[in-house]
């Protein structure tokens, strides 16, 4: 099934510049195995929290940059290059990493970690 993908711009704190692309991964079907994402309640996290203190522990946190580049893709993803990759336009590219938007992408991070 073709997918199509989109680039998101924005522009960080700090003034850096930011380019993500968004594959359209809501017009896929759903994966049989499930679609995991990694997200911690407040609920949990406070628990987390209270436990260390309780234990004369120190909690962390931290955020992982460009999370779903760290994971590979099980599916072979193609896309059709757009105007904005230049000389590559109308080719076609394989995706070999996870990409935001995707069903699957949450998942496949989850199993890195």
């Amino acid at each position: 099934k073709r997918i199509k993908v989109h680039l998101v711009f924005d522009v960080k704190h700090g003034g850096r510049h930011k380019a993500r692309l968004v594959a359209d991964g809501h017009l896929t079907d759903v994966p049989l195995d499930g679609v995991y994402a990694g997200v911690v309640s407040l609920r949990g996290l406070r628990m987390c929290i209270f436990l260390a203190e309780l234990n004369g522990m120190q909690a962390y946190a931290t955020d992982i940059g460009n999370a779903y580049l760290e994971a590979k893709t099980r599916e072979k993803v193609c896309i059709k290059a757009g105007s904005e990759f230049g000389e590559l336009a109308g080719h076609l590219l394989i995706i070999h990493k996870a990409l935001y938007g995707l069903r699957s992408s949450g998942q496949q991070f989850g199993e890195l970690l």
